[in-house]
């Protein structure tokens, strides 16, 4: 058989490194995708199943109309940002109780099961009031400073300035009282709290509550 010049001139091209790849170990390579793709679909159902929790646990929170009803939300969704609410309205709800000792581990319940929650300072204000309402001043005042300095940014540090200066006009620390007032006026000026005290202009007047 003969063949023409040009046909003589031809060269067959060697596999490509991905060709190599899929001849010397296409059954790694199926499996290696398989179970990528059995990773995907584990993570997409979990994702799915947490947006389902979340939007159920916040039904059920709003159907709450009780103790009993935050308890459920609790026990059924406790990882769930509706379960962070409802403790700490149980734990509010266990405080007009008077049930103080109660309310007290429900905060430290809370703090331990959402360490990272926006919330957090809400626990610390719920403790402060706890002890505020037993007449244990200084834990109130103590918890109220912690609040306002681990928390500076969060919605409740205005309101635990607001708070201790009221504890300490209450205790006959006027100094003191008007030292936390120009904190919150300047840090705080549009706040709720610094608004309480009228303002700006309430800084150069001792604390009275």
């Amino acid at each position: 058989m003969s063949f023409s010049t040009s046909d003589s001139n031809l060269e067959i091209a060697p596999p490509s490194a991905l060709e190599l790849l899929w001849i010397n170990h296409r059954g790694l390579v199926i499996a290696i995708v398989a179970g990528v793709v059995v990773i995907a679909l584990v993570i997409l159902s979990i994702m799915a199943s947490a947006h389902s929790a979340r939007i159920a646990s916040a039904s059920l929170l709003s159907e709450a109309t009780d103790d009993a009803g935050l308890k459920a939300v609790i026990s059924k969704y406790p990882h769930s940002p509706a379960a962070a609410n409802a403790m700490l309205l149980l734990a509010a709800s266990l405080r007009d109780a008077g049930k103080i000792d109660a309310s007290n581990e429900l905060y430290s319940q809370f703090a331990e099961s959402f360490p990272n929650s926006t919330l957090v300072v809400s626990g610390l204000l719920g403790r402060a009031s706890n002890a505020r309402v037993s007449n244990h001043l200084d834990q109130a005042l103590s918890s109220y400073q912690q609040a306002a300095a681990a928390f500076p940014q969060s919605y409740g540090a205005p309101f635990a300035l607001f708070s201790q200066v009221q504890l300490l006009a209450q205790a006959g620390k006027p100094d003191d009282a008007k030292k936390v007032l120009q904190s919150l006026l300047t840090q705080y000026p549009g706040s709720a709290a610094a608004q309480a005290f009228g303002g700006a202009s309430s800084a150069s007047q001792p604390a009275e509550q």
